[in-house]
């Protein structure tokens, strides 16, 4: 047994240890949410239609073009990309109750299956035509097709072979940070496009709902092109954005187990060197929609914690766009912009036609 002076010593060089980690951490930590801060709560409030996590990205990628990121800040800008953002992705599952969805009914539920299945496999497909990288279309097709950063987030680490690359050797938190501006910059398109193109089309409050939320990328998105509807048109299209993000869990898994098959006849690939098949964060959000589901949980704590959410998120999207060179994303980004494009296109005329034909 262990004498009380060792004892010490062990818990005293540990929190030695713990507090130099901190201190690395906390000022790239701080300049992430002191901007995400400017991004969400000044710039995104006076221009709605832009989304907070599309600003915070960009703030990102200017200070790593610039060459602003200051040397004191990589440590904790490069935590706040990982951690925060998993995190983030873990307490959006209390904002998804299986109830609610299942009221929605199997014809608007076929509706997002149809179209979220043929805008990922879609984008696969066409990601191969355009010879984009595979890991690169992966991250822009789960994006496109499930919640837009929370869902590249994920793709991203069920990619990650564990040094901060893929299978084919490309650094995954840069592919990460270009997917999540193009797939929030053709979100943000398509909630100004959806609701006057709805109008045209002569749809009703619900259609013109069940397609926002079928064919828009991300939350915000989703619900600031519903309100610009109507309120029939905003509670349907969160409704159907959220039935979308239960198949975050399933495709991550997926993604998972066919990295794990192509894998398995590579050579020095170790037994033990395998990813866990469902990232332990992607759990936590399967966890916290559990909660949510079998729990009657205050309005107010429900809505504390999508704030802290969104925060959460910003913040992250700051440390992620700070992977990215601007000079090397424009010049490499002509097929990254392509997909996304294509998988708007796919993801926008897929939910359409399903709605035509399946909602009254």
């Amino acid at each position: 047994m262990p004498s009380l002076s060792a004892l010490t010593a062990t818990v005293t060089a540990r929190l030695a240890r713990l507090w130099g980690q901190t201190a690395e951490i906390l000022p790239g930590a701080a300049l992430a949410l002191i901007l995400a801060i400017a991004a969400h709560r000044l710039i995104a409030e006076l221009i709605p239609v832009v989304s907070g996590l599309l600003i915070a990205v960009l703030a990102g990628i200017v200070l790593r073009s610039l060459g602003w990121v200051p040397f004191w800040g990589e440590r904790g800008l490069e935590w706040a990309a990982k951690t925060l953002l998993r995190a983030g992705i873990v307490l959006l599952g209390l904002q998804l109750a299986l109830g609610d969805l299942l009221s929605l009914g199997w014809e608007i539920l076929v509706v997002v299956v149809l179209t979220v299945g043929v805008t990922f496999f879609g984008m696969l497909a066409l990601g191969r035509m355009l010879g984009a990288p595979r890991g690169m279309t992966t991250l822009l097709a789960t994006g496109t097709a499930i919640c837009g950063a929370s869902a590249v987030a994920a793709a991203a680490a069920a990619i990650d072979r564990g040094d901060g690359r893929d299978d084919d050797g490309a650094p995954v938190q840069s592919s990460a940070a270009a997917a999540v501006a193009v797939v929030t910059l053709y979100g943000t398109l398509a909630l100004l496009v959806l609701p006057p193109l709805g109008v045209l089309l002569g749809l009703g409050e619900e259609q013109m709902g069940v397609w926002i939320g079928a064919s828009v990328h991300e939350v915000g998105q989703v619900v600031a092109a519903g309100g610009v509807v109507g309120a029939v048109a905003l509670a349907t299209a969160t409704l159907v954005k959220l039935a979308r993000v239960v198949l975050l869990a399933p495709m991550v898994a997926g993604i998972s187990l066919g990295r794990r098959r192509r894998r398995a006849g590579s050579a020095g690939q170790r037994e033990g060197s395998r990813p866990p098949l469902i990232p332990l964060f992607v759990l936590g959000f399967l966890a916290m929609m559990t909660l949510r589901s079998v729990t009657d949980l205050p309005a107010s704590t429900l809505d504390f914690a999508a704030d802290v959410t969104t925060m959460l998120l910003t913040t992250a999207m700051v440390g992620v766009g700070a992977s990215v060179d601007l000079r090397r994303l424009l010049r490499e980004g002509g097929p990254a912009l392509l997909l996304g494009a294509g998988g708007t296109v796919l993801a926008v005329g897929t939910g359409l036609g399903s709605v035509l034909l399946l909602v009254g």
